[in-house]
């Protein structure tokens, strides 16, 4: 049976907090590459930096309008709060993109990508901010979740973009020491 109990303005405080660092860590992955470096790719078989930024910017506008269009009444027990957090950050927990949001070409430069994340980053925290609903109490299926609740929803929203700053950190540390190797 899951727990009825509706947002807190602690939980509330906590996502926005929580989306604020995930966007300070990410936008810190993208500060030292250069456009050049971001069409890189350290192996055939990996997305290149640009294709990270395309990924992350189309994802959290998609979440957002999922939400926004998808949301029906219902609940999810709060114990998957902690599975969410646990496979957002666990790496080495390789998942495939939904097609929706795989890369496509849509941006020509990493500029591009980061200011739609950006843009898309400022309506999910100004929808969680003068939202009055209750996102205990609605749900939505994710594509890769399964059926999570708003604050679900909004948790994987913040913590999504952190799990792709780590990515970007290995693939430039990956060709900065390719880089050092053919120098």
């Amino acid at each position: 049976m899951a727990d009825s109990i509706s947002l807190s303005t602690e939980e509330r405080d906590f996502l926005l907090k929580a989306l604020a660092e995930g966007e300070r860590r990410y936008l810190a992955a993208l500060e030292s590459v250069s456009e050049a470096m971001a069409l890189q790719r350290h192996d055939e078989a990996s997305w290149c930096i640009l294709e990270c930024a395309e990924h992350v910017a189309t994802a959290e506008g998609q979440m957002l309008r999922m939400w926004q269009k998808m949301a029906a009444p219902g609940s999810t027990q709060r114990d998957k709060d902690q599975l969410v957090r646990d496979n957002m950050v666990a790496r080495h927990r390789k998942s495939q993109a939904p097609d929706p949001s795989r890369p496509k070409g849509r941006f020509a430069t990493l500029g591009e990508a980061r200011e739609k994340f950006v843009n898309n980053r400022r309506a999910t925290v100004e929808h969680l901010q003068q939202t009055t609903e209750d996102l205990r109490s609605k749900t939505v299926p994710h594509p890769l979740a399964g059926t999570v609740d708003g604050y679900q929803l909004f948790l994987i929203m913040a913590l999504h973009p952190a799990r792709h700053a780590e990515q970007i950190e290995e693939i430039t540390a990956t060709l900065a020491g390719t880089a050092d190797k053919v120098s």
